[in-house]
């Protein structure tokens, strides 16, 4: 963790461009708070729209297309044809109407690619950074907003309530469960280079910190993100030779120092906060109970006595209905039209309303980004890129669980993932001497 990065005179380029993408990657926290709990601006659509635009200032160069960076081209081809498709569908094939915040979403994704050809290389190091201390804010702006909201009581879902007429009740609890995942997971990969002891326990409190907040979110797709990362971690990075490392250097003095102050902290934690571990301990049954309505909603099996129907997974349930209807009718080639069915499995929506080529984009990218997201995960190439493919796993999730194929919260951390994710000329991971001048370089035009 290298806080000389925060030197706004001699990183003020790189920080200006690393707050504008971290508005963008994870900003509904963000506005949520201003929006909702402290009441600035208007509680609509307007609001998020000027956010997403100063974040877009703050990235836009001094001189625009005079130097381009080459992305991930597999990532950007299968994105960005997806993206044209379904916006032709939506100009041509559109029996939903053709909506303010739809227009805004496409404007903002195809500006917010273009600005990211702009950011500088070096700005990977000061991304992550910032996305963490970004993402940590969040999560304290969360507690202050669930303790000053007169109608959240401990054991509800951890959510900024929204303050707009007809809203969802109770917030969307999925955006705080992904600021969690970010926050845990920048606070890991930075924890792997940092020697300081101090900020390695300021580190570590992030990351349980973090890790409360997943819990109290009740999000059962973040739950088993985080799961498959560290299936994926155990499987690719994990070495029994590494728990002999650990025990060997436990007994180092600086390491000694670090287990006792950290040990000192979770007692006093534990000591003066003990309802919140009971609290939490809470939290998990109620996951447990929601797991066992999941499993009998979805396949009839009563694994528990209690289990009850789970309206969500009904609904996904139907929707794979509607997929097979649409495999065996004529919409298989061209899909019913834009946002015509809302199945909440965004990979399969994209197959029923916008056909064949649709899936192909949609599951042909999110296929590469795994392999690219595993490839990561076992040559740790760079802690930006690191944290993306570990961001990504969580998220798949999402694919079959909830939302659209087409949603900001989908696009926007993809776009990062095709400007840094798999970049070759980024990485420290070399095949060859470092004399050898590397076979990608920036694109000057």
């Amino acid at each position: 963790m290298n806080w000389s990065l925060l030197n706004f005179k001699d990183n003020f380029t790189n920080l200006r461009c690393s707050v504008g993408i971290a508005m963008m990657f994870n900003g509904f926290p963000l506005i949520f708070f201003f929006r909702d709990t402290l009441g600035i601006g208007p509680a609509s659509s307007v609001f998020t729209a000027v956010f997403f635009s100063l974040a877009l200032v703050l990235m836009t160069p001094t001189q625009l297309f005079s130097k381009l960076y080459k992305p991930n081209i597999i990532l950007l081809n299968l994105g960005l044809g997806f993206m044209l498709l379904t916006l032709y569908y939506f100009m041509f094939m559109n029996n939903v109407g053709k909506s303010v915040a739809d227009i805004g979403n496409f404007a903002f994704f195809f500006a917010f690619l273009v600005l990211l050809m702009h950011v500088p290389n070096e700005v990977k190091d000061t991304l992550i950074l910032i996305l963490f201390l970004f993402s940590l804010f969040c999560n304290v702006t969360l507690v202050y907003s669930l303790v000053t909201d007169p109608n959240w009581t401990p054991g509800m879902r951890a959510a900024v309530s929204f303050a707009n007429d007809g809203a969802q009740p109770g917030g969307n609890p999925h955006i705080t469960a992904r600021n969690g995942v970010i926050c845990m997971v920048s606070a890991l990969v930075m924890l792997n280079g940092t020697r300081d002891i101090f900020s390695r326990l300021f580190l570590l409190f992030s990351v349980m910190f973090s890790l409360g907040v997943v819990v109290l979110s009740l999000a059962k797709s973040s739950y088993l993100g985080i799961g498959i990362m560290l299936t994926a971690y155990f499987i690719f990075r994990f070495k029994f030779s590494n728990i002999l490392t650990g025990v060997a250097s436990a007994f180092k003095m600086r390491n000694a120092i670090f287990i006792i102050l950290l040990i000192i902290g979770i007692n006093y934690f534990l000591n003066r906060y003990g309802d919140i571990l009971n609290l939490l301990l809470g939290y998990w049954d109620i996951f447990e109970n929601r797991i066992m309505d999941v499993i009998f909603t979805s396949t009839g099996v009563r694994l528990s006595d209690t289990a009850d129907v789970d309206y969500s997974a009904m609904g996904r349930v139907s929707g794979f209905g509607e997929f097979m209807e649409t495999l065996f009718s004529w919409d298989v080639f061209l899909g019913r039209g834009y946002k015509v069915d809302y199945l909440d499995v965004p990979i399969l929506e994209s197959w029923v309303n916008h056909g064949i080529f649709g899936f192909i984009f949609f599951a042909g990218f999110n296929f590469f980004l795994f392999l690219y997201a595993i490839r990561e995960v076992r040559r740790y190439t760079n802690p930006l890129a690191t944290f993306l493919a570990y961001f990504f796993l969580s998220m798949m999730v999402l694919l079959i669980t909830g939302g659209r194929p087409y949603d900001i919260a989908f696009w926007f951390p993809y776009t990062v993932m095709i400007r840094f994710l798999g970049i070759k000329y980024l990485d420290s991971y070399r095949l060859v001497s470092p004399a050898v001048k590397p076979p990608l370089s920036p694109v000057t035009t």
